[in-house]
């Protein structure tokens, strides 16, 4: 999933409408979230995947 600086950079605007609009017109597949955020794939833009940071070791706070 694009972060929202991604989807600005992309479709050059801030603005959601316009992002909207340009996703629509240019037919890269996208949906709304409950908040109004356009949501797209990386897939769908052809962006390369990024790797997740490794995620830390969880340990118990509990004392045994």
């Amino acid at each position: 999933m694009l972060s929202r600086c991604e989807v600005e950079e992309i479709t050059r605007t801030p603005i959601r409408v316009r992002q909207l609009a340009f996703f629509t017109q240019n037919r890269i597949p996208h949906y709304v979230n409950e908040y109004n955020r356009v949501i797209v794939l990386r897939k769908a833009v052809g962006a390369p995947e990024r790797p997740d940071a490794p995620r830390p070791v969880w340990r118990s706070n509990k004392e045994v």
